[in-house]
């Protein structure tokens, strides 16, 4: 008899850990059938969405108090959709507020099936008190840090570790040349890779910012050139502003499948803080992150979060690899400051970019490929 699994997800990271997951689950179990919400690349694994998950890539308290009402909606929308299609299981991927909502509401409504939550959310950093109610709302957990699990055992809560999978894609793999002759940019010219965010809060208060640190480098250094893949999610709202700042024109916007080009033609990168800093260090890039917040927001975080960095590999490394300018430090004066150092001094790039893939091996480990382990997890559940 086969099992039916519905896999929620609503950024972009996480429609890709979806599609992996969906692949894996389909190498191991032909039986297996999937719905859900997520993105393109669950889409190309068959996924019709059940609801439009445009605006739900949400950070921070200001703006998901603003937001909370659509975000209830599509919450409604969720459980309801589960709940007329009855699977054997539910799979909520990262996005902690949108998830757990999901989770009581399932709960709530005395679903009969399997709730695993893929990518614990970041107790270690702040927050611990979410660990128990995750516990009292979800069967399952699959975490991608070995860190994780003691936060969410104390309170009963089964974990699987399955490892990140972001560590299992050459990110290394691009055709930086072949970027070039595509996109009529000279051989000779350098380029910088500009990453604006993949939530539109981000893309808002730091596209001006990164705009302008990208025009007094194209009147200082002419050989240079801007180049930023963007996800189908956030690409009208990027358009939409570069539509109105006629200064980005200066930045090529091209499509998320050229990003491993991108990475092998870049020099150095400017970049939101995020899942692309992790994939620029496995690719070896030099990287600038920039994060800012609401004031408010910021200011809560602040009093909350632990860590000294708010990169992975910086803090998997204890020290900044990926210099970071964050909150009133994201200017174009210090993003230039630093970004001049990689591109003024070759040897400091080899150098860095060097550490950056060996913190990046440590961080992979020797534990096999993530998505066939949280996909023999599901299904180790299921049977």
């Amino acid at each position: 008899m086969s099992k039916r699994i519905y896999i929620v997800a609503v950024e972009s990271s996480a429609d890709h850990l979806g599609a992996e997951l969906i692949a894996e689950i389909k190498k191991q179990s032909s039986k297996t059938k999937f719905l859900g919400i997520g993105g393109p690349a669950m889409q190309s694994q068959g996924i019709e969405p059940e609801i439009d998950i445009s605006g739900l890539a949400i950070l921070g308290f200001v703006e998901g108090v603003s937001a909370y009402p659509m975000i209830m909606r599509r919450v409604k929308g969720a459980v309801s959709s589960i709940m007329d299609n009855n699977p054997d299981m539910v799979v909520l991927i990262d996005s902690w507020g949108f998830m757990i909502r999901i989770a009581k509401e399932l709960k709530k409504a005395n679903f009969k099936g399997k709730i695993v939550k893929y990518v614990a959310p970041q107790v270690w950093a702040m927050r611990e008190g979410r660990a128990k109610i995750l516990a009292e709302n979800v069967d399952h957990l699959m975490t991608i840090h070995n860190f994780d699990a003691p936060f969410f055992e104390r309170h009963n809560l089964p974990v699987t570790y399955v490892g990140n999978p972001i560590f299992d894609t050459n990110f290394r793999a691009g055709d930086g040349h072949k970027l070039k002759l595509d996109f009529g940019i000279g051989e000779s010219d350098k380029i910088i890779s500009v990453f604006f965010g993949s939530r539109l809060s981000e893309i808002k208060t730091l596209a001006a910012i990164f705009t302008e640190t990208v025009e007094i480098l194209k009147q200082t250094r002419p050989d240079l050139k801007f180049v930023s893949p963007v996800s189908d999610s956030v690409a009208t709202d990027l358009r939409a502003i570069a539509a109105e700042d006629k200064r980005m024109q200066d930045i090529i916007l091209l499509p998320e499948s050229t990003k491993f080009d991108v990475f092998d033609a870049s020099v150095a990168a400017i970049a939101c803080s995020g899942t692309i800093t992790t994939q620029l260090a496995c690719a070896g890039v030099p990287t600038v992150v920039a994060y800012k917040l609401n004031a408010i927001t910021y200011a809560v975080a602040k009093r909350l979060y632990k860590p000294d960095y708010i990169s992975l590999v910086n803090i998997s490394a204890k020290e900044a690899l990926l210099p970071e300018l964050i909150q009133g430090d994201v200017t174009a004066d210090n993003i230039l400051r630093e970004i001049t150092k990689y591109l003024d001094d070759a040897d400091l790039r080899e150098t860095v970019s060097a550490k950056l893939l060996e913190q990046t091996a440590i961080m992979h480990g020797k534990g096999g490929i993530a998505s066939k382990r949280a996909a023999q997890t599901i299904l180790d559940i299921l049977n």
